[in-house]
């Protein structure tokens, strides 16, 4: 997966205002300016980081998340023990934030590992019954 170039420019942009930031830093520490000051400033700079980071990994988060879960639906014809998450997935995960997003994506991998598992060991003599 690559960036968009939409993406980039979001980056560079960030980068650019924390680059300022953090030479606003230095001056403050040349001017011995208070530690709770450049304690603010330095959380600034981390949220700016965090954004930067969230741009990349929104979107490709969300596309990954998207290839595993058609990959796990065609799995489950509708009729399966997860067929409701499965389908609450679907048609919510857009709208998951970055943690949810994550922690359902470990969820829908277990699944699908467990569901493949189950796929290879039963034999098919047995699924045809």
């Amino acid at each position: 997966m690559t960036i968009s170039q939409k993406e980039k420019r979001e980056i560079v942009k960030r980068l650019h205002h924390i680059k300022g930031q953090l030479g606003g830093i230095e001056k403050m520490l040349d001017d011995d300016r208070s530690v709770k000051e450049v304690y603010a400033q330095l959380k600034a700079v981390e949220k700016g980081l965090h954004q930067a980071i969230y741009v990349v990994m929104d979107d490709q988060l969300k596309k990954h998340f998207a290839e595993v879960l058609a990959e796990r639906l065609a799995l489950c014809p509708g009729d399966c023990d997860d067929a409701e998450r499965l389908q609450f997935l679907r048609n919510e995960f857009t709208k998951l934030n970055l943690k949810e997003l994550i922690d359902e994506l470990a969820w829908l991998r277990n699944s699908l590992n467990s569901v493949k598992t189950v796929n290879i060991t039963i034999p098919k003599e047995v699924r045809k019954r």
